[in-house]
């Protein structure tokens, strides 16, 4: 029976050592992860994106739990957009709000991966799906955070994106228009108008759609377009030609 409890003492004397050792390796570790994330920020300030984005890489696969790695993920995105590839800084944004809610990060965040899908949005002249998400996204964003210091910016990107969805439908219209389908140009100028409201095109888009309607023979809906445009402008260029175009609609009288 005392052999067998001197046993049990010696074992638990060989055994603290490790502890110990286990205990400072950790710790150790920790110090490791927190000081790689110290020396990312510090390349990611001097813009030295591809090296930030190898040291937070490599934080987020060897220090999990650890309580910068919302940070990390949160650096290694704008990271990515400094590097102009808004689609992979959009990813480790969603990391980052997905698995880390409560993150100071996260407002930021929900933001920038909007502003990463406006980023990635094709031009006006290709298909619009990533242009109507990035829309979505913002707007998700302003509405989830009205009084964010980046809602502003948000809306700006909207705006922007919409710039490019209007143009998309006018451009259809002129399409339609050179072969004589107006009926369809009026159509997706109708669109234009109810839709982007905010659009800088859409004095052009309303004197284009008069024309269209004087073709069809809706005089009654052309000049009343014309009377709404010119009470909305004061630009000398688009009065001109809205008072041309009624002019046109009086002679056929």
């Amino acid at each position: 029976m005392k052999k067998a409890a001197l046993f049990i003492v010696v074992a638990s004397m060989l055994f603290l050592p490790s502890c110990a050792s286990t205990a400072k390796t950790k710790a150790k570790h920790l110090f490791e992860c927190s000081e790689k994330v110290h020396d990312a920020l510090d390349k990611f300030n001097k813009k030295r994106y591809s090296s930030a984005q190898f040291i937070l890489t490599d934080v987020i696969a060897q220090c999990p739990g650890h309580s910068s790695i919302d940070t990390a993920l949160f650096f290694l995105g704008k990271s990515w957009l400094g590097m102009k590839k808004p689609d992979e800084a959009k990813l480790e944004f969603e990391r980052l709000i997905q698995n880390y809610s409560n993150s100071s990060f996260n407002e930021e965040a929900h933001y920038l991966a909007g502003y990463s899908s406006f980023r990635s949005s094709a031009p006006w002249y290709l298909d619009q799906t990533s242009t109507k998400e990035a829309v979505q996204r913002l707007r998700e964003f302003i509405e989830a955070f009205p009084q964010s210091p980046f809602a502003d910016s948000a809306q700006l990107c909207i705006d922007s994106c919409n710039e490019k969805l209007a143009k998309k439908e006018y451009e259809a219209a002129r399409f339609y228009e050179k072969i004589a389908r107006y009926e369809a140009a009026i159509v997706y100028l109708k669109n234009v108008v109810e839709e982007f409201p905010r659009s800088t095109l859409l004095s052009q888009v309303k004197l284009s759609m008069a024309d269209d309607l004087i073709r069809v023979k809706r005089t009654g809906e052309a000049d009343a377009l014309l009377d709404e445009l010119l009470q909305q402008t004061t630009d000398e260029t688009i009065v001109k030609k809205a008072r041309a175009i009624k002019a046109r609609i009086q002679k056929k009288s």
